[in-house]
């Protein structure tokens, strides 16, 4: 190859890498993957053309289900903060506004997974009788016995 069509090569081999990288920056065609810390707390998540994928946010933390909660619910807030940030700071650059289409439409769509964990309530009165009744019919189904038969209708109440 002569030296004038290896620099032309190189120069259109640059071009169509400048302006591929262009065009996929700007439609936001590959994934993504960010990791902001918002009031202390890491918050992962990935975004493609432009939006947040729900599924993707704080997915890391998903064998915890407290902490995966509490991620949630700290990436909504932190959606929901960022949306009015970048709105107030108007910029004409795509760049910015394609950034806070994103996180707006992301404090609007996603939802937050919130669970607690805590103690279980006293089983009522009521709640134990039924659950005996529930054992001794449990007990009487099929048997012939007159002794199961009867425990059944006592403890069930006739």
């Amino acid at each position: 190859m002569d030296p004038i069509a290896l620099v032309l090569a190189a120069y259109i081999d640059s071009v169509q890498t400048t302006v591929n990288a262009r065009v996929s920056d700007t439609l936001g065609t590959e994934i993504k993957a960010l990791i902001i810390e918002y009031q202390g707390v890491p918050v992962p998540f990935q975004y493609q053309m432009w939006r947040v994928k729900d599924k993707s946010v704080c997915s890391q933390y998903q064998s915890d289900l407290t902490y995966y909660s509490h991620c949630t619910v700290t990436a909504k807030e932190l959606f929901t903060t960022l949306c009015p940030q970048l709105s107030q700071k108007p910029s004409d650059h795509w760049r910015h506004i394609k950034t806070k289409n994103m996180y707006c439409n992301a404090a609007v769509s996603y939802e937050a997974t919130i669970a607690w964990i805590g103690g279980a309530d006293e089983e009522t009165d009521d709640e134990k009788a039924k659950a005996a009744c529930n054992l001794a019919i449990a007990a009487a189904l099929g048997s012939r016995d007159p002794v199961v038969i009867a425990e059944r209708d006592r403890v069930c109440g006739g």
